[in-house]
């Protein structure tokens, strides 16, 4: 915790009043009546809510809400109700108690921990990127409550202003180590020095990072919120489009102080300065139709340029395909293409067997480490793998009469060929049973209706469907999803965990709606964090998969403080999880519950919406594995004494420092009960009536 500032904590504390007892419930809840606060200027006031030229408060027009805090946490919303001309003052209006009331909060909160005189708040570790400004709903402010309703709003927060002149900028990482042992954003205990807001950060429960995503313009200047402090070790790190890195040093110390810029020089990124990135990939196609009169002999290769590039013909003329034969020098180049070819996919009209080859060069017997080998019997289409030979231009051979009436090429950034199903007995493309309760065989997919395909449930229109297949072996699924039109939110995310999924390619955090998807979906919320409910870590085989996991799809708001942060209680259940991964697969999934939900700890979290989206009252997960993690089976192989599965939900409430408990695990039937959906359906000896605190480590 930073030591310099721990001292003011509790010196002339506006919390005085709050005691041991502020962490339980007053037996009688108090008396709500409707009242009005003015938010405006004075000598006190240094309120940033956005940047204008006098880097002072702009309330938006419209839409605003703060929050009001008693003694045991308890937020009482403020809606704005009028605001003036030059946007720096409004009023605020809600339904609060007449008295006990500590603090004022923005912005908006659902819950503030209050302990011993100090509130638990945060500031996101993932801001939008905002031109020229910061992510309003990331300035935190507090303010005292006087008689007269009067909210004079003091920034908590030192700003750090960032700026790049490259284009095609998705992301700015600034990470340091605050030499108190204070975190850069996360959470923080907030208290009063007098009329000044003083906090103290903590890398227990927050991060050494923040981060700024978007559609980042050359020029322009971004703005991140972070604790004051002192830094050392910074480090700027920019993320492109194309997924290359670009890492910058800070040689000395950065003092980040309360309602102050720090502003860091202009960065200018070199060529020799990214490293990493992947081409986007590709395919290139040549038909037989298009260049059939390019086609002079085996002993005569021609070129042959189409918009995908230049081919090389060497192969006899049958009058309605390329003829490549036995024992003879014919062949069809590729073009050389901007990535490494992952795949050649060939369509032939004949039945013919034989073995295709392909190469890294024309003609000849290629040693046996520059060509792939394989067996081809019948006519219609055949794809070859060819990721192995990290080429970029291939040539097709055959030792048998081959008639190809076409050829596909798929270029991406080559590499290393993942294991490409994480069951142990493979079955990477299962077929649609039409009498199923699932679209796909896949063990982790709950019930679902969706026979005519579309994407919607046949009986309940407010679910979309999709089933995302990874972006660098488009066979292997990367996880399935139901969203809900209505909640504007997931309703479940169910996937598959295994090691086949890891990989080095970081995070990527281009955050975009899923294509799949055919309706509205939200993008950030006011107030909430983007919370993965799989995550960025779970998927981390190659950039353009890690890209899927940032679908909108896969994003719920969640609360960060206490909860999604580090140390938070989804954070901590997030831990149990990655501890569960194993040789066999860990199959999850992970929900959303939007109705009112009351834990076992007698916590009861109340329905909300934030605009059109509503905020989850819960947040759960179902896992399900073999009790060993090391049977080399599928697990509808096994018996039901083999398998172990258990639900676990919490509360979406802020709840720091709080690990999984027995207390927060059910059974399957009993998550099934309160959600009305069907888990596993694919495994129907999965035991869904026990849920073994001991199988789970607890």
């Amino acid at each position: 915790m930073n030591t310099h500032i721990i001292t003011n904590l509790f010196i002339a504390c506006i919390l005085t009043t709050a005691c041991s007892a502020c962490n339980t419930e007053l037996a009688i809840t108090p008396a709500l009546s409707l009242r009005e606060f003015s938010a405006s200027l004075d000598s006190r006031a240094d309120t940033r809510t956005s940047l204008d030229s006098e880097y002072k408060v702009l309330w938006d027009e419209e839409g605003e809400a703060v929050s009001v805090v008693d003694q045991s946490g308890t937020c009482y919303e403020l809606i704005q109700k009028s605001v003036s001309q030059d946007r720096k003052s409004a009023v605020f209006s809600g339904d609060v108690p007449q008295s006990g009331l500590l603090c004022a909060v923005y912005p908006v909160q659902a819950e503030v921990l209050v302990d011993n005189g100090l509130l638990g708040l945060s500031i996101p570790s993932e801001q939008e990127a905002v031109a020229g400004s910061f992510d309003t709903a990331t300035n935190l402010a507090i303010s005292k409550v006087d008689e007269s309703g009067s909210l004079y709003f003091k920034n908590v927060c030192g700003i750090i202003g960032v700026c790049v002149n490259n284009s095609g900028i998705t992301s700015i990482r600034i990470s340091a180590t605050e030499t108190g042992g204070g975190a850069l954003s996360g959470s923080a205990s907030v208290s009063f020095d007098g009329e000044v807001p003083v906090c103290a950060s903590s890398i227990d429960t927050g991060a050494e990072y923040v981060e700024l995503d978007g559609d980042i313009q050359p020029g322009e200047r971004y703005y991140a919120l972070a604790f004051p402090g002192t830094y050392s070790n910074m480090e700027v790190t920019f993320t492109d489009d194309q997924g290359r890195v670009a890492t910058f040093k800070r040689a000395s110390d950065i003092t980040i102080k309360r309602n102050t810029i720090a502003q860091l020089s202009a960065f200018s990124i070199a060529d020799s300065d990214w490293t990493g990135g992947e081409e986007p990939g590709g395919t290139a196609t040549l038909t037989y139709q298009e260049a059939s009169e390019y086609v002079k002999g085996y002993n005569n290769p021609t070129s042959y340029t189409n918009s995908y590039g230049s081919w090389t013909i060497s192969a006899y003329n049958t009058g309605s395909a390329f003829q490549l034969n036995t024992n003879k020098v014919a062949y069809l180049g590729t073009p050389s293409m901007p990535g490494n070819i992952t795949s050649i996919k060939l369509h032939n009209t004949a039945d013919r067997s034989g073995n295709l080859i392909v190469c890294t060069e024309a003609g000849g017997n290629a040693p046996a480490g520059n060509k792939v080998e394989t067996a081809y019997n019948g006519e219609g289409d055949y794809t070859i793998d060819v990721t192995s030979l990290e080429s970029s231009q291939l040539f097709i051979r055959s030792s048998a009469v081959s008639y190809i009436t076409s050829v596909t090429v798929v270029w991406g950034s080559g590499g290393s060929n993942p294991d490409p199903d994480p069951d142990p007995d493979p079955d990477p493309q299962p077929h649609v049973d039409p009498n199923g309760l699932a679209d796909y065989g896949w063990f982790e997919l709950p019930g679902q209706v969706d026979k005519n395909a579309d994407g919607i449930d046949d009986n309940y229109p407010d679910y979309y469907y999709s089933h995302t297949f990874r972006a660098d072996a488009a066979k292997i699924r990367n996880f399935s999803c139901c969203y809900s039109k209505g909640n504007m939110q997931p309703v479940w995310v169910a996937a598959p965990m295994h090691n086949s999924y890891k990989g080095s390619s970081g995070r990527n955090d281009s955050y975009k709606a899923d294509p799949n998807i055919k309706c509205a979906q939200a993008s950030k919320v006011d107030g909430y964090t983007r919370g993965h409910m799989l995550g960025s870590s779970d998927r981390t085989v190659s950039k353009p998969t890690n890209r899927q996991v940032f679908y909108y799809s896969n994003i719920g708001a969640q609360l960060q403080a206490g909860f999604n942060t580090g140390g938070g209680s989804w954070n901590n259940l997030e831990s149990l999880t990655d501890g569960q991964w194993c040789a066999d697969t860990l199959y999850q999934v992970i929900g959303c519950i939007f109705t009112k939900f009351t834990d076992r700890y007698g916590k009861t979290v109340e329905p909300k919406t934030v605009g059109d989206v509503h905020i989850p009252t819960a947040y759960y997960k179902v896992l399900l594995r073999t009790k060993s993690g090391k049977t080399g089976k599928r697990v509808d192989q096994c018996t039901s004494e083999e398998l172990k599965c258990a639900a676990f939900i919490l509360g979406h409430r802020t709840n720091a420092g709080h690990k999984p408990s027995a207390s927060d695990m059910y059974t399957v039937e009993e998550l099934e009960a309160i959600t009305g959906l069907n888990y596993f359906v694919n495994v129907p000896n999965a035991p869904k009536s026990t849920a073994t605190a001991s199988d789970w480590g607890l």
